[in-house]
């Protein structure tokens, strides 16, 4: 009996250690469609919360997106845990073939040191090593245009509100567009879009990597909002990716690391 018991207790270890190396480094593809009013179609790929991870199970970050076909790419923020691994991971998003428009997270600010520790850093080189590449675009407190066929979309930018450094100017309403996008790393953005009464199509965030470790016996979500995509009304979305790495514990359980591709399609 004894025996037996050791056996199925080392079947169960061995099949949690499994699952949780699987959640932690297999990447999922998530497609999700949006019926809108556009003169063309078109799609776009969300990623956020890097973390240094350029890499998993079933391929590079760069080789999956360029694999999908989008017309352009968004980054919500945290590229790297360090300085260190920093320029190895803007080179990633560099491989890709897309326009990628990128915003600032915490960790743009700060890294990770001994302990738990962290340590305030300056911009300049995460700004130098986008200057890099042309396929990257640095959004900070600002609005960048992307014509698709006849589409004309709209993608504004902020700063990471967490510090408070989240700005617009009202002037930016003026900007027509048949698609408005969003950018911003932590959905506390929602309470400034919502205060200045922002126009949007689609807001996309990440920083709660959906909760990262999630035991069943706790609860999943983040601050009291939700994880992953979700209707706001007839043309409005807000998207909270549950990122790509990790930070702290090098784990991820319940929530696979993900790679959202939206497919905005014209109303039949």
């Amino acid at each position: 009996m004894i025996n037996i018991f050791y056996y199925i207790m080392g079947i169960i270890i061995i099949a949690a250690i499994s699952i949780i190396i699987l959640t932690t480094h297999l990447v999922k593809v998530e497609h999700m469609e949006i019926k809108q009013k556009i003169p063309s179609n078109f799609r776009f790929v969300h990623i956020s919360d890097i973390h240094n991870k350029v890499s998993f199970i079933n391929g590079r970050i760069s080789s999956i997106i360029n694999s999908t076909n989008p017309n352009f790419i968004v980054v919500t923020g945290d590229y790297s845990n360090t300085q260190k691994n920093l320029s190895k991971v803007i080179k990633e998003l560099g491989n890709i073939k897309y326009p990628v428009f990128m915003v600032l997270g915490n960790y743009e600010r700060e890294e990770q040191k001994k302990y738990f520790m962290k340590r305030n850093i300056e911009l300049d080189k995460l700004v130098n090593e986008v200057s890099k590449y042309d396929n990257l675009k640095l959004l900070i407190n600002e609005n960048s245009i992307l014509y698709i066929g006849e589409t004309k979309v709209s993608i504004y930018g902020f700063d990471n509100s967490i510090y408070g450094n989240e700005k617009y100017d009202i002037e930016t309403e003026k900007i027509s567009s048949d698609y408005k996008i969003v950018l911003a790393h932590s959905p506390n953005i929602i309470n400034t879009i919502e205060s200045k009464e922002i126009s949007y199509n689609h807001i996309l965030v990440g920083h709660t990597h959906g909760g990262q470790i999630n035991i069943p016996i706790f609860k999943t979500s983040y601050d009291g909002f939700h994880i992953g995509y979700k209707k706001i009304s007839n043309d409005q979305y807000f998207s909270i990716s549950r990122g790509l790495g990790t930070v702290r514990i090098p784990l991820r359980i319940r929530s696979n690391p993900v790679i959202d591709v939206y497919d905005v399609i014209l109303i039949s």
